[in-house]
This record gives C-alpha cells, sequence and structure tokens, in this order.
C-alpha cells in the first residue's frame, strides 16, 4: 500500500505539499497540483480517513435517520444522499427509526456520543423540539429533510402543496370531475400540505363537492386496497383517485383489479413519490416525481457547509414534475 512518502517522492515534492494539495483547502501551484495528482493515481493512494478526521477534527461520517426503512420511498432518497456523500469524501450512516419517537431520541443520543460530523434527519412525527434540543446540547449540525420548522432549523424538501396540487390539477386537465383522494397520516404536515395542494385545484375549477371523496389517515397498501373498494361502492364512484403515496397506489390497484374494472378505462390512477416499482406495475403509474436528486445534493452541501461553520438557517424546497405514463385517460364530457 503506497503512503504519502511515495506519492511526495513520485512528484517530487515534500509529503506536506501532498497534503495541501488533497486537502483543497491551501492554494498550490497548478503544476505541482497536477504532479500530485498524477503521483496518487499512478500509486493508487488511499488517504487514511482515519489519520486525516484527527488532523482535522472529523470522523467524516454523516448520519441519515429515516422513520422506517420499510418505505419504498426512502431508500430513494437515501441512495442518492450516500452517493453524493461519497463524492465529497463521506461515509454515511443510516439509523431507522421503526416509526417510534423513543428510538429516534435514542439514536441521536448514540450519534452524539459517537462524535458523528453531521446528521440529516427524516423525523418521524412533527414534533422537533428533542431534535432542537439535541443540535443546541451538542453543536452538531443537524438538517432536516422534507420536515420543516421555520427558521430554527436548516431543512430541504419537497413542495409537497404543490405535487398535490399538480397531480389534482393534471386529472382536472383530462377531463375528471369525480375525483376521490387517499392521504396518508394526517397528523403529519406532509399529508396536510399534499391535501391543502388537492383542494386548491379543485376549488380553481369551482369543484366544491369533493369532501366525500377525500380519505384521511391510510398508510398501508391494505388500508388502501380496503379504501378503494369502499369508495368504488358508492354511488356514482369516482372516475379518478389520487394517492399521496405511490405504495397506496398498489393497493388501488389490486381493489379495482378484483372489482372487474380496468385503470385507465374505468377509473384513473395517479400518485406522488415516483418509487422505482410505478414504471413497473401494469399500466405504469403517471405520478408526480419529487426531485429527489435536488433535494439529496442540497442536504448534503447545506449539512457540510454547517460542518465548515455556516451559521445560517436555510430552507429549501423544491418542486418537482409529474411523469406521464399510462394510469390515467383523457375523458370527454359525458363520461362524467
Amino acid at each position: 500500500m503506497s503512503t504519502i512518502k511515495d506519492v511526495a517522492a513520485l512528484a517530487g515534492v515534500s509529503p506536506s505539499t501532498v497534503s495541501r494539495t488533497l486537502s483543497n483547502r491551501v492554494f498550490v501551484e497548478e503544476v505541482t497540483r497536477q504532479k500530485v495528482l498524477k503521483a496518487v493515481e499512478e500509486l493508487h493512494y488511499q488517504p487514511s480517513l482515519v489519520a486525516k478526521g484527527l488532523r482535522e477534527g472529523r470522523t467524516y461520517t454523516l448520519a441519515f435517520l429515516v422513520p422506517d426503512i420499510d418505505s419504498l420511498f426512502y431508500p430513494i432518497i437515501m441512495k442518492r444522499i450516500e452517493h453524493y456523500a461519497s463524492l465529497k469524501g463521506y461515509n454515511v450512516i443510516l439509523c431507522n427509526n421503526n416509526n417510534s419517537l423513543e428510538q429516534e431520541k435514542s439514536n441521536l443520543e448514540m450519534l452524539g456520543a459517537r462524535g458523528i460530523d453531521g446528521i440529516l434527519c427524516m423525523t418521524v412525527s412533527d414534533d422537533f423540539a428533542h431534535i432542537v434540543n439535541f443540535q443546541q446540547k451538542t453543536h452538531v449540525p443537524v438538517i432536516l429533510v422534507n420536515r420543516f420548522l421555520g427558521h430554527t432549523l436548516s431543512s430541504v424538501g419537497i413542495d409537497n402543496e404543490y405535487g398535490g396540487y399538480l397531480a389534482v390539477k393534471y386529472l382536472l386537465d383530462h377531463g375528471h370531475r369525480k375525483i376521490a383522494c387517499i392521504f396518508g397520516e394526517y397528523v403529519q404536515s406532509r399529508s396536510r400540505e399534499r391535501c391543502q395542494g388537492c383542494k386548491r385545484a379543485l376549488d380553481e375549477y369551482g369543484i366544491t363537492d369533493y369532501k366525500r371523496n377525500f380519505i384521511y389517515d391510510v398508510d398501508t397498501t391494505e388500508e388502501a386496497y380496503q379504501r378503494t373498494k369502499d369508495l368504488m361502492k358508492m354511488d356514482d364512484p369516482p372516475t379518478a383517485i389520487f394517492t399521496s403515496m405511490d405504495i397506496l397506489a398498489i393497493g388501488v390497484y389490486r381493489a379495482l383489479n378484483e372489482m372487474s374494472l380496468l385503470v385507465p378505462e374505468d377509473v384513473s390512477v395517479i400518485s406522488f413519490d415516483n418509487i422505482f416499482m410505478a414504471r413497473f406495475i401494469s399500466p405504469p403509474l403517471t405520478t408526480y416525481d419529487a426531485a429527489v436528486n435536488q433535494v439529496a445534493e442540497t442536504c448534503i452541501d447545506r449539512l457540510l457547509a454547517q460542518i465548515d461553520g455556516d451559521t445560517e438557517v436555510y430552507n429549501d424546497v423544491f418542486q418537482g414534475k409529474i411523469v406521464e405514463r399510462e394510469s390515467v385517460r383523457m375523458l370527454e364530457k359525458n363520461d362524467n
């Protein structure tokens, strides 16, 4: 295994010059920098993160706390965060909170004791008091992911209201007027925000009798399956269904299939998240893509800036777009 002295000898510079070049924090002449980088490549030199961390007082390790690893959305953003962090020279520890606030608090205590450099947190609930207390006590930088707390903690996330609005507007623009909306746990701000977006779209079209078709606190595929059956047994059932998470749409598909109803010929379906399964179910699901790449990269950039001493509080919100597939059809006026 090559050492920093080997790199220095091959490049014809001192070991301290190699160290300065690789740190990217001190100016080094371009000719010298290129010599060092060429030697690093030829020798396949890997700097010791342990030694680097000891010198700079860092572990070069971040943590990402998620509510429940069983969700199909969280692995998407986890993968992007881990990839982008690695490009910046950081490892990421994943902490699964099992939808437990107590587990989340316990994981934070553990991470604080380990001297972690920074934390990305997708909280279990909208109760952020323990997060604020943790940061004030430990001074470990924390970025909330897809959770928002005003000017107390920095956050990066999805524009949930806009996503709900755009999805239902898409149905309305395709001629649908009898639209059902199925939302996740309503105590979560993201569900409420997506609901507000749905309402805004319906209000713009002058549709006011939608409350009977709004279903709340549906968190599993099984629940979505059963509630869809209930919806379609109603007098004058909906011609289209929006679900606030793609995983719920899978339950909707199953229920419609068992009732011999076709998507989109009989019922159109649109959803939110754009998980990888959305393009593989039949027919492929039209859904709102939540700009996960932008969210993941900004999370890392903001967190590393805090680690470097930035004390500004940021609230970054990204708008996504509708990914058109095959689950929504255009209705004629006499179809409603």
